[in-house]
């Protein structure tokens, strides 16, 4: 069995289909080919999408890149491929982002190092996958112009919060439920003027003009817990009332909530504390690996966007099927 190489320059997996399966130069189209798509100023051939849709075909390619062989089926899945994939090269051409000959041998050099092979068994390898040398360095200054493209556009406005961090922990490992809020709230009860009530009780502790546990003995409709400060224990997210679940989390200890509407009326809510928080238990190296992943995700969702505004930019003109 031959030993798998990460051809791959990391980690970059969006657009990854565009970085190695190049496409035939012009001067090699037969006499007879038919023009399918113009985008902007550029064609897309039909001899184009054979070329792709045969290079998808490979095993090997499959293999190497995780590519979803059910893309196959659909001429026009590969034709959108092969649009965005000329949308993003004007683009790195407009904003003269190419990558340089040292750039792409020094990421050569990098791949060679991580795999811990030779320059012979690389091109060995390439040679398994029915490709070349100097078609893998095409693929990979496209990489590099790629990784340049993100560089400009996206990655300046892309910031992620330790609180974007902690709910995407809570979400995906399903630790919602271990985090306990202690809460208290006051309880204007639907009527008569219940909002504007609600809201002028909003204010008064907003400027400090009463303690909570004192507005809530004053002004609470809810009997049960009014004389205690409004105080309902320890509950966990799930328990929560499905209103309060997006507005307590995003709450600071010690603060308060704007009126918030159920079916009971309208609740102030005040977070007392917060235990058994297993985000903030986590020690810094598996936070660094979350961080990672989130960046990755919105990243990738990120450039899914800028492409699709480009793509309503662009003169995109169906010359056949």
């Amino acid at each position: 069995m031959s030993r798998c190489f990460n051809l791959l320059p990391k980690p970059f997996a969006f657009f990854f289909l565009l970085i190695v399966l190049t496409v035939p130069a012009l001067a090699t189209r037969r006499p007879l080919d038919k023009v399918v798509v113009i985008v902007n100023d550029e064609i897309i051939l039909n001899s184009d999408i054979s070329e792709f849709k045969k290079k998808l075909s490979s095993k090997s390619f499959q293999e190497l890149l995780g590519v979803d062989p059910a893309i196959l089926n659909s001429r026009q899945a590969i034709l959108q491929l092969l649009v965005e994939e000329r949308i993003i090269n004007q683009q790195v051409k407009k904003l003269d982002l190419s990558a340089t000959p040292e750039e792409i041998d020094g990421q050569i050099r990098s791949i060679l190092t991580r795999n811990n092979i030779t320059k012979a068994q690389l091109q060995q390898r390439l040679k398994q996958l029915n490709t070349s040398l100097p078609e893998y360095r095409e693929g990979i200054k496209r990489q590099i112009e790629r990784r340049n493209l993100i560089d400009r556009e996206i990655k300046p406005t892309l910031k992620i919060s330790d609180e974007q961090l902690r709910h995407y922990y809570i979400r995906k490992e399903g630790k919602g439920s271990q985090i306990q809020y202690s809460i208290a709230h006051i309880l204007i009860s639907n009527g008569s003027n219940a909002k504007k009530r609600a809201d002028s009780v909003y204010k008064e502790l907003s400027e400090g003009k009463i303690d909570f546990k004192a507005a809530a003995k004053q002004y609470s409709d809810d009997s049960s817990t009014a004389q205690q400060g409004g105080a309902l224990g320890y509950l966990s997210l799930n328990s929560l009332a499905k209103e309060f679940q997006t507005v307590v989390p995003k709450t600071k200890v010690g603060d308060i909530t704007q009126p918030i509407k159920t079916g009971a009326g309208f609740h102030i809510v005040k977070v007392l504390e917060t235990r058994q928080d297993p985000f903030k238990s986590l020690n810094e190296a598996k936070k660094e690996e979350i961080r990672n992943t989130v960046f990755s995700e919105e990243l990738e969702r990120r450039m899914v966007l800028w492409l699709e505004r480009k793509k309503k930019e662009a003169h995109i003109k169906v010359v056949s099927q």
